[in-house]
């Protein structure tokens, strides 16, 4: 039996089955779903199978038949509002889903396999793609993914029942590998097809789908008169907006019109229904063209032709035979539906209308070079509108509106009824609900009581029908949905010999489309922040996708309005934006780095040395609109948290008015951290960096160092650092061992990816694994553990942020008067000197800062000078090493030479041993316990002081003395030198004597 009539035979059955289900028993099933399978492995392994089936027109037809009366009964199975008999299920979709799960295991892998086959007839040519868009298996594919999404982007809301959310998993798994093949099928349907993406954009992208499509199902059927007066309105109209045009390009004898034209105008004109005002507005131009035609025939005016009949038959007839003949003429646009004539893509017209503006695609060379023009760089492109000066009142005005903010936020005490302070159950003056946090629980209330609305609509074309996909499916599972955006909008991909030209102007034309609505918008953000959610790495798959995308849609000049359509009201950079940046600095690294320095980022290095490309218009227009960003939003706001947090240190403010809970700061670092990272990036190529010296970068770096330098407490080498909690969550709350392992598996689905606190800089490993199971010990080495996860907002540490920038500057302060200069203008020196200190939540901040310090006072005799008459005015101790001092019985100050100095405490105060007594004291028993332990044993044999401290080259205190060897089998008395003993008095009688004070100077 060939494939052919094989696969006709299952079709049959399938829709047989889903129309009057229990006609056909399980058994003959059971054969058609092996049948199936069959023909499915035929048409992979096949071509010529391939050929044979998707040339078919029957094909098309049965396969667009089955999903017409599988898709309704998917849905009665699983949503409980399509379902009437669901009452029993309380409206759980979930109950429902489990109730039928037999039958939605077998009719899914039915639709799977069947989807499976048509995704592999498509693999020949644009014919079969041609038929299957020609019968509708398209537009049913896309109700299909609706269903999948709708079922998989919905949790559990079934009662608690073990049995039916294993059932409810399974199934919620089946549907998520037909919504794979789904996409596999779409991508397969436009690949080497510019007429099918187009089409494919408008059904995904379109702006009023909906719309028309509600109208299309809730309006009756019009009748066949209302559709001929329709057409005639539509002919009218389409002619009147052709008029001048034609009028400029035709000959003088050319009229831009035909006899069918004039006759639609007379029958809008004689009937009795009343068109729409464009019509009739149409219906006007035209008539007066034909007027001011006839006009010019007959030499009169059209009073004169009105009184003449004679005449105004005769122009009427000179003019008849001036028109085009149908067959002459271009044919006029009409409403889909009215016709099944053939239309410009060369395919008929199905049973499904859509919007008339789909109909008539634009022609592949009809669009000019979109990317091309103007892409010279001019010296204005290269201007900074927003300068220094302005930055820093905005950064002062920041700052005070944070603060005003806070202070209006402390709302008044709430009084009873005599008057007095009402207090809450703890003892606390109640206060008054602020109106914002009424009304934000209400909408959220509101939120809740229209989620079941939200999914049983029928579409959400403002959101998009593939926008939820990202949050169903994994990195491995949604490559074919980036392909597809890939195929859409990136240059010359898929194309083949043909013209790359038109290609590559369609593929602009799909990418303005894809940022112009919003449904494109909400996709394009979920893939971008499906890469932080998952912690993607540059080498994934799916990121490579996802640079080609962003690339697109730089080239085009549509980045700027990307970050910006990104953004969100709440957060003062999105994940969505972050990741933009990161993928902004993947391409410019690639596109402008030195080649050494790309090809330490690539695992292959390029054959041939590579040289950094010249800088282009829209990347420097981009890189402005970054920056003015940067200077005019990130930092402001930014260095207002960090001011506050200053304000909290010092108790000026309270902990609990901190406007952003953790999470929230975190999304903050981690966009901040993106910038500098570019901007890092940009400073390896020399162009950019006079341009961004240009731009003054440096006030932007000092101002963000200083903040954090002045408000962010640096943690001390000697300060005890307690190790990440393990049996925690990020809000304090306790839990047992199995919650902890809970959340550690399920990590990847919260919504705010970024937790770079719990990473430790160093080890590039998780706090809570390196602690666990040890107990807290104290560091070995002079770079002890980063800081435990801070739980409160306020002391968030900004952990590597100032080496970060520390790091830019001295990339960009090498070799470079002009940033000397600027650095030391906007009082950078100081702090980077201050940045010489130990801070653990910057580790190697030291060593970057003294060759920052290097570049910094090269040549440079003003900033040589300004760090020379430095003096020292008091010495700050932090806590735990001024309590180690007092311990020792020393203290630091400032000695007249301005020089810190280690002073012991006055006469006259409480006798303390000094240091370094207290260490000689603490060696000499040491020893003496030591050798009291042996002298009952001695050494035995030809052994010696084991332990080489003894009598070793570490004795210090004692004089060196050979070491003893005794004879086998015999032990004797070790007596200790004298001498260390008498030199240990000698120092303790000098302290008893000393009148002064013991000064040690640091050299």
């Amino acid at each position: 039996m060939s494939a052919s009539l094989l696969l006709q035979i299952v079709l049959i059955g399938t829709q047989t089955h889903y129309e009057s289900r229990g006609l056909i028993d399980d058994k003959r099933l059971e054969h058609l779903l092996i049948a199936g399978k069959q023909i499915l492995y035929k048409s992979h392994q096949e071509s010529d199978v391939r050929s044979s089936l998707g040339f078919n027109p029957r094909t098309w037809e049965g396969l667009t038949r089955v999903l017409t009366v599988a898709i309704p009964s998917l849905e009665q199975q699983s949503f409980a509002w399509k379902n009437p008999t669901a009452s029993s299920f309380n409206g759980s979709s979930s109950d429902l889903i489990a109730a039928h799960y037999l039958s939605l295991v077998k009719d899914i892998e039915r639709l799977n396999d069947l989807c499976t086959i048509a995704r592999n007839l498509l693999a020949t040519t644009k014919k079969a793609q041609n038929l299957a868009a020609e019968k509708g298996f398209d537009q049913q594919i896309l109700k299909l993914i609706d269903v999948c999404v709708r079922v998989t982007a919905r949790g559990f809301d079934g009662e608690a029942n073990p049995r039916n959310e294993e059932r409810w998993q399974k199934v919620v798994h089946l549907y998520k590998r037909l919504l794979i093949t789904c996409l596999q099928f779409l991508h397969n349907f436009i690949m080497h097809n510019e007429q099918r993406k187009l089409v494919l954009w408008l059904d995904l992208f379109g702006q009023a789908q909906t719309h028309e499509n509600e109208q299309l199902i809730q309006e009756p059927p019009a009748s066949q008169e209302d559709k001929e007066h329709m057409a005639k309105e539509e002919r009218v109209r389409s002619t009147a907006e052709q008029l001048p045009q034609k009028s400029r390009s035709a000959s003088n004898d050319a009229l831009g019109y035909n006899i069918d034209d004039v006759h639609a105008l007379f029958d809008l004109m004689s009937t009795s229904k009343e068109s729409n005002k464009h019509a009739q507005a149409a219906a006007k131009v035209l008539m007066d063209k034909i007027r001011t035609d006839m006009e010019k025939l007959s030499g009169m005016n059209a009073t004169q032709l009105d009184a003449n009949p004679d005449a105004l038959l005769k122009t009427g007839a000179d003019l008849r035979a001036q028109m085009p003949n149908r067959e002459e003429s271009a044919p006029a646009s009409q409403p889909e539906g009215t016709s099944e004539e053939t239309g410009p893509d060369g395919v008929k017209a199905t049973g499904e209308a859509r919007p008339t503006h789909w109909s008539h695609l634009p022609d592949l060379g009809s669009y000019g070079d979109l990317g091309e023009s103007g892409q010279e760089l001019t010296e204005e492109d290269k201007t900074m509108p927003r300068t220094a000066q302005s930055a820093a009142a905005t950064l002062q005005e920041a700052k005070d509106e944070l603060m005003a903010r806070l202070h209006e936020s402390t709302s008044a005490p709430v009084l009873d009824e005599n008057g007095d302070p009402a207090y809450d159950e703890d003892g606390n003056p109640e206060a008054e609900l602020e109106d914002d946090l009424v009304d934000s629980v209400e909408d959220s209330m509101e939120e809740e009581e229209d989620d079941d609305d939200y999914y049983r609509a029928t579409g959400d074309q403002e959101r998009g029908l593939l926008t939820d996909v990202p949050l169903v499916l994994g990195p491995t599972e949604i490559e074919a949905l980036p392909m597809i955006i890939q195929a859409g909008i990136v240059d010359n991909f898929g194309a083949k010999n043909g013209d790359r030209q038109g290609i590559k102007n369609m593929q602009a034309v799909r990418c303005h489309i894809l940022l112009a609505q919003e449904a494109g918008r909400n996709v394009l953000r979920e893939l971008l922040i499906f890469i932080a959610a998952w912690d993607l790495p540059d080498d994934e798959f799916y990121f490579k996708m996802m640079v080609q995308i962003m690339e697109a849609i730089l080239k085009n000049g549509l980045m700027s309005h990307a970050y910006s359509d990104f953004g969100q009201p709440k957060d003062i950079i999105s994940p969505a934006q972050a990741v933009v940046i990161k993928i902004l600095t993947h391409i410019f690294r690639a596109k402008y780095s030195p080649a050494s320095v790309a090809a330490k980022s690539n695992e292959k290095a390029s054959p041939k040395p590579r040289v950094p490309a010249a800088l282009s218009r829209v990347d420097v227009l981009t890189v402005r609109y970054i920056f003015i960003v940067f200077r005019g939003n990130i930092i402001p706001e930014t260095c207002a948290l960090i001011y506050l947090q200053g304000q909290i240190r010092a108790g000026l403010a309270l902990a609990e008015d901190f406007p952003l809970n953790l999470w929230d700061m975190e999304r903050v670092y981690e966009g901040v951290y993106q910038f500098l990272e570019f901007f890092a990036v940009l400073t390896e190529n020399n162009e950019w960096k006079e341009l961004l010296v240009k731009w003054e970068i440096v006030y932007d770096l000092v101002t963000l160092l200083k903040e954090l330098d002045h408000s962010i407490a640096k943690v001390p080498l000697t300060q005890t650092i307690p190790p990440a909690r393990t049996d925690g969550t990020a809000n304090g709350a306790a839990t047992g061992k199995a919650d902890f392992n809970t959340q550690t598996a399920a990590a990847v689905s919260v919504e705010r990816p970024y937790d770079a606190s719990t990473v430790d800089p160093m080890t590039q490993q998780s706090q809570g694994q390196a602690t666990a199971n040890k107990e807290p010990a104290p560091a070995a080495s002079n770079s002890p553990p980063p800081p435990a996860v801070t739980e409160e907002p306020a002391d968030f540490e900004w952990r590597n942020l100032k080496k970060l920038i520390v790091l830019v500057l001295s990339s960009l302060v090498w070799k470079s008067r002009t940033v000397q200069d600027q650095i030391r203008q906007y009082g950078g020196v100081e702090t980077i000197l201050s940045c010489t200190q130990y801070d653990a939540c910057n580790p190697y901040i030291k060593e970057h800062a003294v060759m920052c310090l290097k570049f910094l006072l090269e040549d440079n005799r003003e900033n040589q000078a300004l760090v020379s008459n430095l003096e020292a005015r008091e010495v700050q101790t932090e806590p735990a090493l001024k309590d180690k001092l007092d311990q020792m019985g020393v203290s630091v100050e400032l000695g007249e030479d301005g020089k810190p100095k280690l002073t012991g405490r006055a006469r006259g105060g409480p006798r303390r041993s000094s240091w370094l007594a207290n260490l000689a004291a603490a060696d000499k028993e040491r020893k003496k316990a030591k050798m009291y332990a042996r002298q009952s044993n001695g050494f035995v044999g030809n052994d010696i002081d084991p332990d080489g401290d003894l009598y070793g080259p570490d004795d210090v205190f004692g004089s060196h003395t050979e070491p003893l060897k005794l004879d086998k089998g015999k032990s004797r008395e070790i007596v200790p030198d004298d001498e260390g003993e008498d030199e240990h008095e000698r120092e303790r009688e000098r302290e008893q004597a000393q009148d002064g004070e013991d000064d040690i100077e640091f050299m």
